[in-house]
């Protein structure tokens, strides 16, 4: 089974790609008070709260995390607001195996892409990461839940 901690506007579109996938899950927000009981594969997919322990050792198959920045470059909360500083072209969404720290797991793939111009506001850049990291998850969730994929450091 595959619990899901994310925010409140990403829930149906998981949900529905879940279920198309035939794959068992729970999917909660900031505002649940889930169960600490065990499960297969734990994923934050752009939660905004660090997973710690006795949480992030819980899972059978650890924890992932979907980014919606190229890590490691643009590590933590800031990423969108620092890449409009530096004016960035070339872009990626991340997911990778979670560790104590923020976003210093191994990497299970990056997922990059050319911006047309830098982004000039952290709500545009937003929607072009977020429309990627969906692309993401879609492309690796059910690999990473089998096993099929070795993430590198």
């Amino acid at each position: 089974m595959i619990r899901v901690y994310t925010k409140e506007r990403h829930k149906a579109k998981i949900r529905q790609f879940l279920n198309s996938l035939n794959l068992e899950h729970e999917i909660y927000t900031t505002k649940d008070n889930p169960p600490l009981n065990t499960f297969d594969l734990g994923v934050s997919y752009c939660y905004p709260r660090k997973i710690t322990e006795p949480l992030l050792s819980t899972p059978k198959k650890g924890f992932v995390n979907y980014h919606p920045a190229p890590l490691p470059k643009y590590r933590g909360p800031t990423e969108l607001e620092e890449a409009i500083k530096n004016k960035e072209i070339h872009w990626g969404v991340t997911v990778h195996q979670m560790d104590e720290n923020y976003d210093t797991g191994p990497i299970i793939k990056l997922k990059t892409f050319d911006l047309h111009e830098p982004s000039t506001s952290p709500q545009e850049l937003g929607a072009v990461s977020h429309y990627f990291l969906f692309q993401l998850f879609k492309e690796t969730i059910l690999d990473i839940y089998k096993g099929n994929v070795k993430a590198t450091k």
